[in-house]
């Protein structure tokens, strides 16, 4: 198996340096979301890992003991960072190319994978969160969006890391050390489909009135309104986005997680 590198990977492999999160300590906060993701898809491996030009770094794993690093060429995790959605493999002997990988042909066995993209600011990923079984199994929308779910929470872990690296924790941007670079994570909440049928009955928009306005299919719009917003691309949840917004629509979020949205009546 040869290495597959997304376009920006240059950008990619700086974000990775400036981030610090290879060398770190291990992280009592990724070992519970691995868990977790273990628990909760009842699997016998989960990991968080993180990937540079030519390894494939298990930052926290469950299930597979100790193993800390593995080569980037051998790893299903490199497909996962070519997409902003979950990565799916139902079963790795039955799929041409990872049939072949030696983690499938020899131990542990490896026949069902499932990665969520650990997403730092658009098209920027460095690794996954993912979930592993040695037999195959489906991987339905639903379970899709809970993984991605838990992929943000350790998005977020890796923004404290980063915010206490670079002396921002607790302090404000004005007094981080001379020298620090912040890396630009793209914290937006995600749109739910609750938010999108909510912003078309204010606007008063059919399905087909959105697709026109935002560039995305009607049959993409109906999916996401009723399966929600992780099973498509993030672009096109900002396109979607921007279309309502453009309206007068703002999308709105609060700490305890309820999501809402206002309409600027000026703008309709």
């Amino acid at each position: 198996m040869a290495n597959v590198f997304p376009p920006n990977e240059v950008e990619r492999l700086a974000a990775l340096r400036r981030l610090g999160i290879i060398d770190a300590p291990a992280s009592p906060s990724l070992d519970r979301i691995c868990r977790v993701a273990q628990q909760l898809f009842n699997v016998p491996i989960a990991a968080v890992t993180f990937l540079d030009a030519t390894q494939q770094w298990l930052k926290s794993t469950v299930g597979i003991g100790d193993l800390q690093v593995t080569a980037r060429e051998h790893s299903f995790c490199q497909y996962t960072i070519m997409h902003d959605e979950v990565f799916v493999v139902p079963d790795a002997k039955a799929d041409r190319v990872l049939a072949t990988n030696p983690y499938v042909a020899g131990e542990p066995g490896v026949r069902f994978y499932a990665g969520a993209p650990l997403t730092t600011e658009p098209g920027i990923r460095l690794g996954s969160l993912c979930v592993i079984d040695t037999e195959p199994r489906e991987f339905q929308p639903d379970q899709a969006a809970v993984l991605a779910g838990l992929g943000r929470l350790v998005v977020d872990e890796l923004w404290l890391h980063h915010l206490e690296r670079v002396g921002l924790a607790g302090a404000n941007a004005d007094s981080a050390p001379a020298g620090a670079t912040p890396l630009a994570f793209d914290l937006t909440a995600p749109l739910t489909s609750e938010q999108i049928r909510a912003g078309r009955a204010l606007l008063n928009w059919s399905v087909r009135e959105l697709a026109d306005a935002s560039g995305i299919s009607a049959t993409t719009i109906k999916r996401i309104e009723a399966q929600g917003s992780d099973i498509v691309r993030k672009a096109s949840i900002d396109a979607i986005r921007r279309a309502m917004e453009g309206r007068g629509i703002e999308f709105t979020a609060s700490a305890d997680a309820k999501v809402g949205l206002s309409i600027d009546l000026a703008c309709k």
